[in-house]
């Protein structure tokens, strides 16, 4: 029976496709399984409105240009087919039949309207009897309309037809019409045989869509066409090296190079085009050092190849949807560059180039933010306030808002750039239009651009024309559209933030419309100008005069905010948080405020709802807490806030220990007020909250570190139970909660300490229980380990660190000696800090061969890529050399200036430097100079480095003890042959001048003059490191010398035939003259005492010294 079971047919059908399509689909899909960590993060990062730049219809045509007139014809055309656009949506949507595409471009003709039926059972007689009238005055409409067309012939031509017309800019081209525009000699063609239209129902298209961007293959191209277009992209372009990469997408912009061969026919132009996009793919594709040679040669030959041929080539190619971050960063870098080169050349382009750039204003990107704004700034210096004027205006009312919100922040840059003194006028002739509200919403959104750009309190600029601004915003309050009189609102309160705590008189004249606005505006528009009145209120308690308008707006802002606080609209709960921040509440003024303000509060805001909205949210609901708790009650605000740390919901747990952390930090004294029931409350939500986490956060250590701090002895009753929870805690299986553990170690061993009161036992204690816990595998976990350890035995005094048996300082140092190995940067640093504690405050107990050991092991901290490292390991050797002598740590640290490595070179001389501040000059300096006579570069280049920083960390006092001995030294290396050599010496020499000012007499002058002899010499050098240094130096003479002797030694290089020998001359009293012009006057020479001679007039006019 089983072989015809196995036969039976089933009655299921099978839906496995064929093996041989199913490898191809599946080697056709490889590439999309896996997703690169870029494209990941620009998934993310991009929305679909800052896409919107890719679909944005850019003329990128460089031989043709329009003029103003044209382009405002297009923008009236585009807004007459959004409104003909607008208007077919709605008739659509009535449920009335659609027009006909001749009808609707001429606007001329309706459809009688479908008459609807009556819904019964949701329609009164009163509202039937409405709608029948409507309809009645529609079709009446309706009927004089098709009256008027009926006087079209063309029209009742194209009617009776039937046939289908093309219709371009409203006119329909039929023969009559196609006769009249063509010039005679055209003849209509027969259509072929055969020929069918493909849609009956439409238009035939004439127009031909032309795609400003790449436009990817789509995933319906089979295997073998991909394969086919990729074995076409070149993998080497003739006379480009250096490329890592050639990209599919980049042949539509570099393809000429690959299809040019000779380069010798072709003339100047072409051949300046070619080598522009030579460079310009070595700039996108190049390695690095390619990449800036060739951004160094294209910027300094910009004049050359001319603007024309520059941006005809970069600005299509940054409108490349498909761009890397990194090379749109390039690209940018590019045109900031180039326009600074170019100058005024840009102005034919300056369209081109802000269509261009202007939308990464709103990239994601902070940095390209930045860059685009450097651009449109440099570009309105370039082109002139007039010329960037022409080219936006037919922007600021386009029928695309996303347009009008780039164009208000080019502006906004504009005004910043050039001064408002400049653009106001332009400004106020846009809030005046009439014409379309678009063009004032965006005038008004330059202001509000303007005020953001600046920042909060950074308003000085705008402060002289904050009146003017005010005056000409006033009218936009009572605006007949909605969006113009909520932008107005929002542009007036940035507008205050930004210029606060001063110009409350400005804002005076627009309170009684703001505040009438607030009466009358629900929703989107009320939150604008509930925004508008809140900011300006804490203007007035800046100035007394205004006081009792301050409390009377207060009062009824308040009562406005209550009732909106069980708003639902996410925006106006943002706005009332932001302002009960600002506004000036007190007790007085608002007697019954635990009814009226803080009960409503904590009942709308202190939810589990709030707690998992946006962090945002969550973050203004704590400051506004923090604030109404200052401003009224603080401990009863306490008491409210610390329920929420025992509640269930983990997000409100949070947000309550966020409030407290808050509260309890910025009023740590009002805490003295807090009864013994509070105070339990407090610290068991804070330890209960800490306890139940279940995503370990860095505001739950802060917290429990706030309140320790603040309650500090009266943490005591509390402190086991503390201590036993992270105890507990340690032992957990979960590495993240054993690192949260030791964390609050670190944060809470002073406090313990205090409530310790002579008795240190629970410190050791816990020194046993962290020394027991450093055989952890996790790094950042030994991390914090090691960092409670040394809070700990920070904490512990010195005398207990002695006695300490179990385990002694003695065990401690040898156990961590292994840890420095770890590569981990939290372990290194904790280590050496950890072992820096001991060298300081209980060395001797240790042996001075562990103290080499451990030395050792910090010659290789040095060559960590991390400073914080390299500074602490630097810090150790000066404590360690403290605790065993100087000799054997310098030995060491000497041999190590023998390596090829700059880095450890450079941190072993700041070890020395260290090294001798602490022990003493003299007990290191002579092994110092005893090992500069090694002839080899490195070595002296070390020594003198560690001088360096020697003389750095020395005070003058003793600094200038050494002046003499070091004197042979610093001058064999300022006569070396080497630069580095003279340099390094140099700064040694300007920190030596500059510790000494004020405290050396006559016998130190002629070693400050020797100095000064051997290193103006030094003044001729172009390599721009030495060349800082050698001036540095010559200027710290100058101030120990004084403008006397020095300045004989500039008078007669000033007025040197040569030019490259003047140049420095003037560069050094030029710097003299700015520091110390008044002692060099006494110095000026007197030349009208020069012996007579009739042929020579040294007499210099009063103008010739404005050189």
């Amino acid at each position: 029976m089983a072989p015809e079971i196995h036969k039976k047919r089933t009655l299921a059908p099978s839906y496995t496709i064929p093996s041989a399509l199913s490898e191809e689909l599946h080697v056709e899909h490889t590439k999309q399984d896996s997703v690169t960590s870029q494209e990941l993060q620009s998934s993310i990062t991009k929305s679909d409105y800052t896409d919107r730049r890719k679909h944005r219809n850019a003329d990128m045509d460089f031989n043709t240009t329009k003029s103003y007139k044209q382009i405002m014809e297009e923008r009236d055309l585009e807004r007459e087919e959004l409104r003909v656009k607008k208007l077919v949506e709605k008739k659509n949507e009535e449920g009335e039949r659609p027009l006909p595409q001749e009808v609707i471009d001429q606007q001329t003709q309706q459809s009688p309207p479908v008459r609807r039926r009556k819904r019964r059972w949701d329609v009164t007689p009163e509202e039937y009897e409405k709608i029948k009238n409507e309809e009645t005055e529609h079709a009446k409409k309706s009927k004089a309309d098709i009256d008027e067309i009926n006087d079209s012939k063309t029209l009742q031509q194209i009617i009776k037809s039937e046939s289908k017309v093309p219709i371009i800019n409203g006119v329909p081209l039929t023969d009559e019409v196609l006769d009249k525009i063509l010039p005679p000699g055209y003849i209509k063609v027969a259509p072929p045989s055969g020929f069918q239209q493909t849609n009956g129902d439409e238009a035939p298209d004439i127009i031909e869509t032309q795609l400003d961007f790449y436009v990817p293959p789509t995933d319906d191209n089979s295997l073998k066409e991909r394969s086919i277009m990729e074995g076409q992209i070149p993998t080497e372009i003739p006379g480009v090296n250096g490329l890592q990469f050639f990209k599919q997408e980049d042949m539509k912009y570099f393809g000429k190079l690959v299809t040019t061969k000779e380069t010798d026919d072709l003339s100047k132009e072409e051949k300046n085009e070619i080598n522009t996009m030579k460079l310009l793919l070595k700039i996108k594709n190049g390695s690095q050092i390619t990449r800036k040679r060739s951004l160094r040669k294209l910027t300094d030959n910009a004049r050359k190849f001319g603007a024309k041929v520059l941006f005809s080539q970069i600005l299509p190619l940054l409108l490349e949807p498909n761009l890397d971050s990194q090379e749109r960063h390039l690209l940018v870098k590019l045109v900031g560059r180039i326009l600074f080169q170019l100058d005024d050349l840009v102005r034919p382009y300056t369209h081109k180039i802000l269509v261009v750039i202007s939308p990464l204003l709103i990239d994601e990107d902070f940095t390209l933010r930045l860059e685009a704004r450097d651009i449109i700034s440099g570009l309105t210096k370039a082109a002139g306030l007039a010329n960037i004027i022409s080219n936006l205006r037919p922007d600021l009312d386009h029928v695309d808002e996303y347009v009008r919100n780039i164009t208000s922040r080019v502006f906004a840059i504009v005004a910043n750039t050039l001064g408002l003194v400049n653009f106001f006028p332009f400004l106020k002739a846009v809030l005046k239009s009439k014409k379309n509200w678009t063009a004032r919403h965006t005038g008004i959104k330059i202001v509000q651009q303007l005020c953001i750009l600046l920042g909060g309190g950074n308003g000085n600029s705008i402060l002289p024309y904050l009146t003017q601004l005010v005056e000409v915003l006033k009218p936009g309050l009572t605006d007949e559209v909605l969006q113009v009189r909520t932008i107005t609102a929002l542009t007036l309160a940035q507008l205050a933030e930004n210029v606060r705590p001063y110009g409350v008189e400005s804002f005076e004249e627009v309170l009684e419309p703001a505040w009438l606005g607030l009466r009358k505006h629900r929703g989107k528009g009320l939150a604008g100008f509930l925004k508008c009145i809140g900011a300006i209120i804490p203007l007035m308690q800046h100035d007394s005069n205004y006081e009792e308008y301050s409390n009377y707006y207060t009062k009824e802002i308040v009562h406005i905010m209550t009732r909106e606080f069980n708003s639902p609209d996410e925006d106006m709960r943002k706005t009332i948080l932001k302002i009960v921040v600002d506004l000036p509440l007190s007790r007085q003024l608002i007697p019954k405020y635990e009814v009226e303000v803080i009960n409503p509060f904590l009942k709308f805001f202190w939810n589990r709802r709030t707690a998992s909205d946006s962090q945002q949210l969550t973050r203004l609901v704590v400051d506004a807490t923090a604030e109404l708790g200052q401003k009224f009650d603080f401990l009863e605000m306490l008491e409210h806030i610390v329920i929420f740390s025992k509640d269930d919901n983990e997000q409100l747990r949070r947000m309550s220990i966020a409030a407290i952390n808050k509260m309890v930090s910025s009023n740590p004294d009002e805490l003295i007020g807090l009864d013994s029931q509070l105070e339990s409350k407090l610290v068991d939500g804070v330890l209960y909250a800490f306890q139940e986490q279940t995503v370990q956060q860095k505001i739950y250590l802060q917290g429990f570190g706030t309140v320790a701090k603040a309650l500090n002895v009266r943490l005591k009753p509390h402190l086991n139970s503390i201590i036993s929870t992270i105890l507990y805690r340690l032992k957990n299986k979960t590495p993240e909660i054993r690192l949260q553990a030791s964390d609050l170690i670190t944060i809470i061993a002073p406090v313990i300490k205090q409530c310790s009161e002579g008795d240190e036992g629970v410190l050791l204690k816990l020194i046993l229980i962290l020394y027991e816990s450093l055989g952890e595998v996790y790094p950042d976990v030994l991390g914090s380990i090691i960092n409670a350890l040394y809070a700990c035995i920070d904490s512990v005094d010195k005398s207990t660190l002695y006695v300490m048996s179990n385990p002694s300082i003695n065990q401690i140092l040898p156990t961590l000696t292994p840890i420095l190995k770890n590569r981990q940067e939290k372990v290194q640093e904790a280590s050496i800090r950890l072992v820096g504690l001991i060298a300081q405050k209980n060395s001797e107990t240790i042996n001075a061969k562990e103290w080499m050991r451990i030395c050792f092991e910090l010659l290789e901290m040095l060559k960590s890529s991390k400073k914080r490292i390299r500074v602490a390991a630097n810090d150790s050797f000066g404590y360690i050399a403290r605790t065993i002598g100087p000799q054997d740590v310098i030995v060491m640290l000497l041999n190590n200036l023998r390596v090829q490595e700059r880095q450890l070179r450079v941190c072993t001389a700041v070890a020395m430097g260290i090294v001798a501040e602490a022990c003493a000059p003299f007990t290191v300096l002579p092994a110092i100079m005893n090992e500069y006579r090694i002839p080899e570069k490195n070595v002296q280049n070390g020594v003198l480095k560690a001088l360096s920083f020697l003389f750095e960390y020395l005070d003058g006092v003793m600094a200038k003890d050494y002046l003499f001995a070091i004197t042979p030294l610093l001058e064999d290396a300022l006569t070396d042959r080497d630069q580095v050599h003279r340099q390094t010496a140099a700064t040694v020499i300007k920190h030596m001048a500059l510790n000494c000012i004020g405290l050396t007499n006559d016998d130190y002058y002629e070693v400050f003059v020797h100095f000064l002899n051997l290193i103006l010499p030094n003044i001729y050098e172009t390599s721009p490191h030495v060349i800082i240094r050698i001036l540095e130096s010559v200027d710290a003479l100058r101030v120990v010398l004084g403008n006397g002797s020095f300045s004989n030694y500039i008078w007669a290089g000033l007025f040197h035939p040569a030019r490259k020998v003047r140049s420095p001359y003037w560069r050094i009293y030029n710097s003299a003259y700015v520091q110390n012009s008044d002692t060099l006057v006494p110095y000026y020479p007197r030349i009208e005492h020069l012996s007579d001679d009739e042929a020579t007039d040294y007499k210099i006019e009063e103008l010739d010294l404005f050189l």
